[in-house]
C-alpha cells in the first residue's frame, strides 16, 4: 500500500497498520518530518522508516537515529540505491546506528560547547539562573534588568542554541563538559 501526504499531521490521519516501510522526508509541507519518525516510532514500532532529505545535517542525522529510523538518505541518492534499502529496512536491516551517529554528535557537542564559550558572562549568569529553576521575573530581579529584558535575551538563547524551549537551553548547560 503506497499512501503519499504532504504534512505531519495528514500523515499521521491516513497512517494505518499496513504500512511496513514509511520514507519520510524532513521537511514535511511546513513542518519537520521528524516529528512524524518519533510518532511512528512511539505509535506504530512495527513499521520501519527512512528519513530522506536533500541536504545532510549533524543535527537530522542525529535526531532521526534518537527517534528511531532505520536509514537516512540523501535525496540525490539513486534509485537502485533508495530500493534496495527499502528492500533491507523492510527485512529489518538497521542503517543507523550508535557507532555512525558518534561522529556526527561529537561536531554538535563541539558546536555547543564554542556557543557556550562565546557568550557575554551576563547570559552565562542568565543561562545558570535558568538551569536552576527560576522563572524570568526572578532572574531579572536577581539580575536587576527588566522582564521584558530578559524575555529577550532567553528569546535571542533559545534562537542561538536551536532550541525550543528553556528546559532544553538548561540541559545543554547542565551537560557541557566543564572546562
Amino acid at each position: 500500500m503506497t499512501t503519499t501526504v504532504s504534512s505531519v499531521d495528514e500523515a499521521i490521519a491516513h497512517f494505518s497498520d499496513q504500512h511496513d516501510v514509511a520514507i519520510v522526508d524532513v521537511k514535511l509541507g511546513d513542518d519537520n518530518g521528524l516529528r512524524l519518525v518519533q510518532w511512528i516510532s512511539s505509535n506504530r514500532p512495527d513499521c520501519q522508516t527512512i528519513v530522506l532529505t536533500a541536504f545532510d545535517s549533524d543535527d537530522s542525522f542525529v535526531a532521526a537515529h534518537e527517534h528511531g529510523a532505520s536509514a537516512y538518505l540523501i535525496k540525490s541518492t539513486s534509485c537502485d540505491h533508495l530500493i534496495s534499502v527499502i528492500r533491507d529496512v523492510a527485512s529489518g536491516r538497521r542503517f543507523i546506528s550508535d557507532v555512525n551517529v558518534a561522529p556526527s554528535k561529537a561536531r554538535l557537542a563541539g558546536k555547543q560547547s564554542r556557543r557556550i564559550e562565546s557568550l557575554k558572562e551576563s547570559d552565562q549568569r542568565l543561562v545558570w539562573l535558568i538551569t536552576q529553576g527560576l522563572p524570568d521575573r526572578q532572574i531579572a530581579a536577581e539580575m536587576h534588568l527588566s522582564l521584558q529584558t530578559i524575555r529577550n535575551r532567553v528569546s535571542r538563547l533559545l534562537h542561538t542554541f536551536e532550541v525550543a524551549n528553556r528546559t532544553q537551553l538548561a540541559l545543554i548547560f547542565t551537560q557541557a563538559p566543564d572546562e
